[in-house]
């Protein structure tokens, strides 16, 4: 926008070292389009530039999919500026629990991916669910996630449930909180004993 309401200078952004980059901005003020203008940046380098460099985004709202294909819709647009309509080489992950019904549907995604529930510490979890890890709730979901990890088993998130129910300590009414708490993060179909490796999803290029 800079070059067609005023005299704007082009930046740059280094990519040779690691950057901590915060983009603030009013609704609509474009803070998306920015993120997805330096990763679609990134990705465009040349090839023994771009293959040291990985990019991951979690798209929560949905939006960057659509970097995998060509805009042709702004085609005249982007003619005004030099540019063509180009798609990106991306990998779409979905959650595993979604993945499937994401392909029946036709709604673009290439990959599953799960996080083992085991790869959360019991602070972890309190954070997740926006829970004081010193309330009861709280508590209850230290005790079971601690048993579960002195195990040392991979431990899925019915191990999890169950250990909450098996709980003799805590109240029954405390124990259904956390409970529905750990049954709504199931059904997100994130977690999953059989994990996705970090190498899976981050990769140069």
């Amino acid at each position: 926008m800079g070059q067609t309401t005023s005299m704007s200078n082009e930046v740059y952004l280094d990519v040779t070292r690691s950057h901590v980059v915060f983009v603030c901005g009013k609704r609509g003020g474009g803070k998306s389009y920015t993120m997805g203008v330096i990763a679609e940046g990134m990705a465009s380098l040349p090839p023994d530039i771009s293959k040291n460099l990985a990019i991951v985004m979690l798209d929560t709202m949905g939006i960057y999919w659509a970097m995998k294909y060509p805009n042709h819709k702004d085609e005249e647009l982007l003619k005004q500026w030099g540019m063509k309509p180009q798609g990106l080489d991306v990998t779409i992950f979905t959650p595993k629990g979604y993945y499937k019904t994401y392909k029946e549907q036709g709604i673009p995604t290439d990959k599953p991916f799960a996080i083992p529930p085991s790869e959360l510490a019991p602070s972890d979890w309190c954070n997740t669910f926006s829970i004081d890890a010193s309330s009861p709730v709280g508590v209850v979901i230290e005790r079971a996630i601690g048993a579960l990890l002195e195990g040392g088993t991979n431990f899925s998130m019915d191990d999890i449930v169950a250990a909450v129910c098996a709980d003799e300590r805590a109240e029954q009414s405390v124990k259904d909180a956390a409970e529905n708490r750990f049954l709504v993060a199931k059904s997100w179909g994130l977690f999953d004993t059989e994990g996705t490796p970090f190498s899976d999803i981050i990769a140069g290029g």
